[in-house]
This record gives structure tokens, sequence and C-alpha cells, in this order.
């Protein structure tokens, strides 16, 4: 290439003039020309500076949260009053009386049997009065009762139903215990054997009856049990939560006269008095 530029070089002196001859001595643009060359330094690309980290723009504040709008207020409903726990009715057992009749005859003991049948499971309602005529009903033969001994006129003797008697006595001492009130009863000519004097209670279709009145606020049924074995027992159940005052009952005798009274929380609020034949 510098060849090239010293040969135009040449020409551009004289078209005329004879071609010079080339000589070994280098021409003056040639050196020139090399030296600068030989002076030049390779190229080389500046080291870029390192960038400097950026900081990364704020982050934008997350919305506030718009605060709650209130809801109507719903119409508040009345609650339903508490159901009460269940009670039994006649789960307790308020008072109860047992007497024996293991002595008596085969035909006594079916009476005995029939009217504790005819008492078993029979509710009072409060204020309700219990009967006993009206609630064993007539003695009779077609209803499978029997002749066995009874009392008449202080004079013993048989008659459709003898024994019965036991059955009303035993439940006048439950509805004594139960502070009942008692509101009929009379003694038995002569005495029983199966209670203590004062404490028995004579009936007879048309003549002496037993009823009593239920004083309390709930109602209380006759609970019965008739042992073959010759047990007895009458009770008076009421509710499991029902609570009564326990009364005490004592009989005093006077000149053949038997007194029993009832007392509850101290006060006396029953009296009955008996007289026996002899037998």
């Amino acid at each position: 290439m510098l060849e090239t530029a010293a040969l135009l070089l040449a020409l551009s002196v004289g078209t005329n003039a004879a071609p010079a001859v080339p000589t070994e001595t280098p021409h003056p643009i040639v050196e020139t020309v090399t030296e600068i060359t030989e002076g030049l330094v390779p190229y080389e690309a500046p080291e870029l500076e390192p960038e400097l980290p950026q900081p990364e723009p704020p982050k934008p504040e997350p919305p506030k949260p718009e605060p709650p709008k209130p809801e109507n207020p719903k119409p508040t409903q009345p609650k339903p009053p508490a159901e009460k726990p269940w009670v039994n009715p006649y789960g307790q057992t308020l008072a109860t009386c047992t007497t024996s009749f293991a002595r008596s005859s085969s035909n006594r003991k079916k009476n005995i049997e029939l009217a504790t049948k005819a008492c078993n499971g029979y509710v009072i309602k409060p204020g309700e009065t219990f009967s006993f005529n009206t609630v064993v009903g007539k003695r009779t033969k077609e209803r499978g009762y029997k002749e066995a001994g009874v009392y008449s006129n202080g004079q013993t003797d048989t008659g459709i139903g003898g024994g019965i008697c036991q059955v009303s006595s035993t439940l006048f001492n439950a509805a004594l215990e139960s502070n009942m009130t008692i509101t009929a009863r009379r003694a038995h000519s002569l005495s029983v054997s199966y209670l203590p004097r004062g404490r028995d209670a004579a009936v007879s279709w048309g003549g002496p009856e037993f009823k009593f009145k239920n004083p309390y606020k709930f109602p209380v049924m006759v609970g019965t049990y008739y042992d073959k074995s010759g047990k007895l027992t009458m009770s008076i159940l009421g509710p499991a939560d029902a609570k009564i005052s326990k009364p005490t009952i004592k009989v005093t005798e006077k000149g053949g006269v038997y007194t029993l009274t009832r007392t509850v929380d101290g006060k006396v609020n029953y009296t009955t008095k008996s007289t026996y034949g002899k037998h």
C-alpha cells in the first residue's frame, strides 16, 4: 500500500518524466509512513466503570381499608324459656305401711288381693278426695269376692268380702304418714291383730267409709304390693322432688278410749278416737 502511494506521488510530478529507477534507498514518505505506523499503539477498549446500584423506588403504600359500614341491627328474638328437667311424678314414696295376713284363710287372702289391685295406681289430683268404697266398689260374688270373717256390731261373723278392712286400715296409716287430710275414718268394733289399737279403719258397703283428701299442689298416687307369702304394702307416691313435712303420730289411751294425734311442724292437724269391745 505504501509503495502504491509513492508511485502515485511520482506520477503527479510530471507525466513526461522518465520513470525513476527504483533504488534500495527508501523514499522519505515511505519512511515517514513507516515511522507513523510503527509508533501506533494497538487500540484497546477502555474499561467501563461498574454501575452503582440504583436505589429502588419507594413502594406505594397499600390503600387503607375503608371502615366497615354499620350493619342494620337485627331484631332480637325473645329467648324461649329454658325447659325444666323432667321429674318422675310418682318417683318418691311419701309414706308407706306394711301389714301381715300370713295366717288368713284362702278366702280372706283372695278378698285382700282383689281390693289391693283395685286401689293400685289410683291418682288423686290436688284437692281431690279418695273414697275407698268408690274405688274398690261393691264386694260381690260376681266380682270374685268370697265369704270370710268380718266384725259386726262387736261380734265376729262371716260376709262377702271379709278381710278388705285390712286393705283400708293399711292405707289409712300410709295416708296418715304422708300428711293426707283424713275426711272419714271409723274404728272397728273389735281390735284387729294386724295393727295397734287406734290405727285401724273399718269399711263396709253402705256403712263405715274411709276417705282422705290430697292437700298438695301436685297429684299423688296409691301404690300397692300384694305378696303371696302374706305381706300387704300400701304407699302414697308423689313427685321425685317433692318436699313434705314429716308428721309425728301418737296414740294415747284413757278409760278405754284411744286417741290418735298427728302433729306437723309443731301443730296438731288431725285427731281421731277409737273404742273397742271385748272379743
